[in-house]
């Protein structure tokens, strides 16, 4: 049997910042959107409906002929008087001219109509009964009890509580007539085929305009295929499952949504079939979806791992609950406005947004619009009063554009290729731009990675300040196919980018050193930069490093070497991993504080020991000949086996099957450190720290190295998950320093009981 089920208007509340649930309520209110959108009850000129106020059979009729088949028979030219008391010129004449030529309603012995008298519950019941085909066959004598029962039976008093002789309100006859729409008619059929509706069940509304450009304005996209939709369309509805009703020109003149919850996100990322979506505060989590979920996108059924690579930052993503789980998920665009770039002193206006309520989304953190910086790329989405911004700056030499330098749809950097977001970056970067190939240039990204300006190195008027990885010279084609040699720089901030710059010498003496970065006609000036005097606990939870305040999104980067003469080492770290590690001043390269006083940047010297290898030492020897030392040792290096020798020195306290950190140059150990055992019997390992008998709790590293010994003859690497929760081994845990100090489990190593 079709039916119309409750209707919902969706009221958006934030629950969170960023995830709104849209929970189902029958209510009145959803009742009379739809007696508007099929013109049964429009409600009086001031736009209300006083649903209290008692109904008139005047009103009665106009309401009954509009929820019936005779409602195209009206007209609004009628001459003559039905009744003697209905003259011909009243608003509810045409009305009770067709109710009574259609035997729904009948006048009175008189020739009255009595237009201003109140109805009754059972004269109402019995008007609808005979509208659905039922006849006084079926009501049987026992007026007017045989009417209400059967009406009670099929359902046409349902949420009603009116009582046999009361007048009833309007609300009481919206109610009948709501369910009379809701049920079959006597034959079988639903009731609201015979007004010439087509109900699609079970579809899910897609996207409009607004949310895929592809698709005309006044129409809808669904799960049926694509339909008009009226001017009244309740576009809130999107990526919700529900009824539809359709007239004959194939327009969607109300939807029911059904009652699933319906929960909308705002998307953060993409990756590995799941979609992770920002919550309050900049935090974010991944939906829980797999890889065969259903997704609507664009009008089109697919799956989730189908569509990962589309979603972009800041998408609409609604979820359908049924029962608990994820039925289904439909992506809407967001309309959001943008990339610009801030500049000093009137982002703000760039946007028509109110600075004193927007929310601020800076990579990632939840900010105040005080910490919109120069030179970041701005979006904004107006419906959610959300403003986006990122700093990411890639600077490097020009050194191609693809397909070519006229219509350039991309551009090679130091050997990384970046694609064009917006006019003005391809302006710049074209052959009628502003920077030519052979030229340092920075380009300022945007949300999705790609290029949303380019500027001069030197434009910022701001230091540069990283970690030197590289120096040395190259060779450049420029635009003129002429070939020529320069210097170059490389360092990574602390965010992790690498920037690459023409330079005035060869800097290859400060390589593994902090340097600043200064710009002289064009060309990068280096000199080494020093920590200053900054020291104490790293406190996450109250945002402290000793006294210090630490902002919110703290970029930090962790040194392995200072040696020149060394491979660059060095980790992007979290704040979360030094958490309560105490941090003295010599370990401390580099500082910044923003303008509020809070530390943003921060270089450290190997306090993680997260740049170095861990393994085990698989065999050593050393000789001694005429008092000269010589030593040999092989070592398993997280499953690569590699091999030190030294001429000059011996590692006395390593020996066979010693686990060991090492420090390792390209494909050579340099040294080999003893880690420490962990002297207390092991009781339990999870996948983030493991027990002693003594409730002792010990840290993993992330990438901890598990050796399986039970054969005795070798060490064979085995998945960290295969221990856990598994007591048929014997644990021995090693590591590296105190977790105080940063350190962590470097190496475990089994055997079977």
């Amino acid at each position: 049997m079709k039916k119309i089920i409750a209707l919902t208007l969706i009221v958006l509340t934030f629950c969170t910042i960023f995830a709104t649930t849209y929970a189902a309520e029958t209510s009145s209110d959803d009742i009379v959107q739809m007696m508007k959108s099929l013109n049964i009850m429009s409600g009086y000129s001031d736009g209300n409906m006083h649903l209290e106020d008692k109904l008139t059979r005047a009103q009665f009729a106009k309401i009954i002929v509009n929820a019936s088949p005779y409602k195209n028979s009206v007209s609004s030219k009628s001459t003559t008087s039905p009744f003697k008391d209905v003259p011909y010129s009243s608003w509810s004449a045409p009305y009770i001219s067709v109710a009574v030529a259609s035997k729904l309603i009948t006048g009175y012995p008189d020739s009255s109509f009595k237009p201003d008298k109140n109805v009754t519950l059972e004269e109402a019941v019995t008007v609808v009964l005979n509208l659905m085909g039922y006849t006084s066959e079926d009501f049987g004598s026992s007026w007017p009890y045989g009417q209400l029962s059967l009406a009670t039976n099929i359902g046409l008093l349902k949420n009603s509580s009116v009582q046999a002789g009361t007048e009833i309100t309007r609300n009481d006859a919206m109610q009948i007539i709501y369910n009379m729409l809701n049920s079959n008619t006597k034959s079988g059929s639903a009731y609201v085929d015979s007004l010439g509706y087509e109900i699609l069940e079970d579809v899910i509304l897609i996207a409009t305009s607004d949310e895929d450009s592809s698709i005309s304005v006044g129409k809808i996209s669904t799960s049926a295929g694509t339909y008009k939709i009226t001017s009244m369309f309740n576009v809130e509805n999107i990526g919700r499952k529900g009824n539809a009703i359709l007239n004959n020109n194939d327009e969607i003149i109300c939807f029911i949504p059904s009652d699933d919850q319906i929960t909308t996100y705002i998307a953060y990322a993409a990756i590995d079939g799941d979609i992770i979506v920002s919550m309050s505060g900049g935090y974010t989590e991944s939906l829980g979806l797999n890889k065969s979920t259903t997704v609507y996108y664009k009008g089109t059924k697919t799956t989730v791992d189908n569509i990962v690579s589309s979603i972009s930052v800041g998408d609409i993503i609604k979820v359908s609950y049924s029962r608990g789980n994820i039925d289904f998920v439909v992506v809407s665009g967001n309309k959001m406005q943008g990339p610009v770039i801030a500049n000093d002193s009137n982002w703000s206006n760039l946007f028509n947004t109110n600075n004193s309520n927007v929310i601020v989304m800076r990579n990632g953190n939840k900010v105040s619009v005080n910490d919109i910086s120069t030179y970041d790329v701005l979006y904004y989405s107006q419906s959610l009063n959300i403003l986006w911004a990122y700093n990411k700056k890639i600077t490097g030499i020009y050194e191609s554009a693809s397909p070519n330098k006229d219509q350039p749809s991309s551009v090679a950097i130091s050997g990384t290729e970046y694609s064009l977001e917006t006019a003005d970056a391809f302006n710049k970067l074209s052959s009628k731009g502003v920077f030519s190939i052979g030229d340092s240039v920075t380009l300022l990204i945007g949300k999705d990675g790609k290029i949303a300006d380019v500027i001069s190195p030197t434009e910022t008027k701001i230091n540069i300040i990283g970690y030197l990885i590289g120096s040395g010279t190259k060779n450049i084609t420029n635009d003129s196919g002429y070939t020529y040699n320069v210097n170059y720089v490389e360092i990574v901030t602390t965010d992790g980018d690498i920037l690459e710059y023409e330079a005035n010498k060869n800097y290859s003496s400060m390589v593994n050193s902090v340097v600043t970065i200064k710009f002289l006609n064009g060309l990068a000036v280096l000199s080494k930069t020093n920590g200053g005097s900054l020291s104490g606990i790293f406190d996450w939870e109250n945002k402290k490093l000793g006294l210090t305040p630490i902002a919110t999104g703290i970029n930090i980067i962790d040194i392995g070497t200072v040696d020149s003469s060394m491979n660059s080492k060095y980790v992007i770290t979290y704040p979360q991993r030094i958490n309560n590690v105490k941090i003295n001043s010599s370990n401390i390269l580099y500082y910044n504080k923003n303008k509020n006083g809070e530390i943003d940047n921060l270089i450290l010297k190997n306090v993680t020991g997260d740049s170095l290898k861990y393994g085990i030492v698989l065999d050593a020897e050393v000789t001694t000949v005429d008092m000269s030392i010589s030593s040999k040792y092989e070592c398993d290096v997280n499953g690569t086996t590699m091999t030190l020798s030294s001429s000059n020195s011996a590692y006395t306290n390593v020996n066979l099957g010693q686990p060991a950190a090492f420090y390792i140059d390209g494909t050579s150990i340099v040294s080999i450190k003893p880690l420490s055992v962990v002297s207390t019997a092991i009781t339990d390992v999870n996948g983030v720290q493991l027990e002693t008998s003594k409730g002792e709790i010990y840290l993993l590293s992330s990438d901890v190295v598990v050796y399986d010994n039970t054969k005795f003859t070798g060490y064979d690497i085995i998945p960290l998950s295969d221990i856990i929760g598994n007591g048929g081994y014997n644990i021995k845990a090693y590591y590296d320093k105190s977790e105080s100090s940063g350190g962590r489990i470097r190496v475990i190593i089994v055997t079977e009981k």
